[in-house]
Formats: C-alpha cells, sequence, structure tokens
C-alpha cells in the first residue's frame, strides 16, 4: 500500500494529511522537510486516514517534533486511532513532544 501525503498552508498553520501507510517502504514519501514553510508558527499531523504505522514511520513523527522544535511552533496531532494513541503512548511520543515543546 501507498502514502499520499497532502500538505496545505491556512493562516500559519501547516497541516500534514496522511493517508495509507508509513513504514520502511513509504517514508520517503513523507518529505516534510521540503513541504515545511519556515513562517509556520504550528504544524498539524492528521492521522485521521492512515492505516498504518511502524517504527520508521514514528520515526519521521519525531522528525517533525525535533523539526518543530527548531521552528518554535506548535504541533497538534488529530484524529489518532486508539492503536495510534496507544503506540505513540507506549513509545513514549508525547512525553517526547512534551519535553521538546513543552505541550502535551
Amino acid at each position: 500500500m501507498l502514502l499520499n501525503v497532502d500538505s496545505f498552508v491556512v493562516d500559519t498553520k501547516q497541516v500534514f494529511k496522511l493517508n495509507g501507510v508509513l513504514d520502511y517502504s513509504t517514508v520517503d514519501t513523507f518529505d516534510f522537510f521540503n513541504k515545511t514553510k519556515e513562517s509556520v508558527t504550528e504544524l498539524e499531523v492528521d492521522f485521521s486516514e492512515l492505516d498504518f504505522i511502524d517504527s520508521t514511520g514514528i520515526g519521521a513523527i519525531l522528525s517533525i517534533l525535533h523539526s518543530a522544535s527548531n521552528l518554535n511552533a506548535k504541533v497538534n496531532f488529530v484524529g489518532m486511532s486508539d492503536d495510534t494513541k496507544q503506540l505513540f503512548d507506549t513509545i513514549g511520543v508525547f512525553e517526547i513532544k512534551k519535553s521538546l515543546l513543552g505541550e502535551g
């Protein structure tokens, strides 16, 4: 399965809408760095149409958190399934987010 990423900016918020599978075979499709505008103050990652994420995909999400920290931008995760929330909680993604960005 493939990954489609729709990226668009609304005011100072950049949205990344993920659709499909974010894993080792598709992570290169998620070209977050070249699509992120330096003027944004908020990043939103929409997981509502994400079917699967593995450790490589989580690594990409952690990269977003580090980049957001460098941009002094806020990050919101929306549309997460219960399984994805549990995985992020187990791995510590939410704690990393809180530590890097000072947010929950």
